[in-house]
């Protein structure tokens, strides 16, 4: 598994542990989380989200990402 293979999983995780649709990326509990990657998931960062948007799992809301309705089914609905 890469390191952005790794970084989307970690991502869900995030926003099933605060059970929050949306997170910023500069301000809050994912940007605490996102501030403790080692360089490999910080370079990884853009394209995970980016392949969670092109998933339909997540969308931008400027320097917040927000999941959708899709999202939100397949976080909260697993473990």
């Amino acid at each position: 598994m890469d390191a952005t293979e790794d970084v989307k999983r970690d991502l869900l995780h995030v926003f099933r542990i605060y059970k929050a649709p949306t997170l910023s990326l500069h301000v809050g509990p994912l940007e605490t989380h996102i501030r403790g990657y080692k360089t490999l998931w910080k370079d990884a960062l853009q394209p995970a989200i980016d392949a969670l948007v092109d998933e339909g799992l997540m969308e931008r809301h400027g320097s917040k990402i927000a999941l959708t309705e899709q999202g939100k089914h397949a976080v909260f609905a697993s473990k």
